[in-house]
């Protein structure tokens, strides 16, 4: 077990960024102009590390256009919050890259909890602004 408390602290100490995380709770809809916004509570506020790897293409049928489509991770300290899809992320602040901060990304997954990790490694897609 001290293996794991070591592989933890060290997976904890990669984690320079800080996030809040914010799952929708319901929604407003303004009486005037109709417009609809979503209601939120944070559920996360702390450390985490964003993860990306290479870009692919992906064909969608819209106006028969390809684009690139990033595949991230965030890690975040086992046991930081109980992980629902569609949770909303948002980088507060980055040590290292500013250009981080304001990013949102929407957690698509479960974290892939297992008896011996280190972190939870939860998929996201970029919401683009």
């Amino acid at each position: 077990m001290s293996a794991l408390r070591a592989g933890r602290a060290l997976a904890e100490r990669m984690m320079v960024d800080h996030v809040i995380i914010r799952r929708i709770t319901g929604e407003r809809t303004d009486r005037i102009t109709g417009k609809v916004t979503p209601l939120t509570e944070a559920v996360y506020a702390g450390k985490c590390k964003l993860q990306s790897y290479e870009g692919y293409e992906q064909s969608r049928d819209t106006a028969g256009v390809q684009y690139t489509v990033q595949r991230l991770s965030i890690h975040l300290p086992v046991g930081a919050y109980r992980i629902n899809v569609g949770d909303v992320a948002e980088i507060v602040t980055s040590t290292i890259d500013p250009l981080l901060v304001g990013r949102q990304l929407r957690l698509v997954s479960e974290a892939p909890f297992k008896t011996f990790a280190t972190a939870y490694r939860v998929f996201v897609d970029y919401i683009a602004d």
